[in-house]
C-alpha cells in the first residue's frame, strides 16, 4: 500500500482490449505508468468518482471495506480530505435492504 508510480506491463487481456483503439496490433501498448496509492496518499486533496451500476460492488469494498492490500482503493479510506461523490450513495442506497434504509 505504499507504492510509488512506476512502469507496469499489462496483462494480455488488457493488452486485447486496448487493441480496439489500434489500426495495427503491433502499436498496442505493453506497459503503462501506474501511480501508486503511496503516492496518491501524498495529496492535498482527493476525489473517488466512480460511476456507473458496474462499479458499485467495487467502491462498496473500497469505502465501507477494511483497509487491506486486496481491494487496494481501500487505502483511500485513510485520507483525511478524502471526498466522495453523491452516485456512489445514490447507487448504494438504491441497492440496500429495507433493514438497511434510514427511518
Amino acid at each position: 500500500m505504499a507504492s510509488r508510480t512506476r512502469v507496469k506491463t499489462l496483462h494480455p487481456a488488457t493488452q486485447a482490449d486496448n487493441a480496439r483503439f489500434f489500426d495495427d496490433p503491433a502499436d498496442v501498448s505493453r506497459h503503462a505508468i501506474t501511480m501508486g496509492i503511496g503516492k496518491i496518499l501524498e495529496v492535498e486533496r482527493l476525489l473517488l468518482l466512480a460511476t456507473g451500476e458496474a462499479k458499485a460492488a467495487a467502491v462498496v469494498a473500497a469505502i465501507e471495506g477494511s483497509v487491506s492490500a486486496p481491494v487496494p482503493p481501500s487505502a483511500l479510506q485513510l485520507h483525511a480530505s478524502a471526498l466522495r461523490h453523491r452516485d456512489y450513495y445514490d447507487e448504494v442506497a438504491r441497492h440496500r435492504s429495507d433493514w438497511q434504509r434510514p427511518r
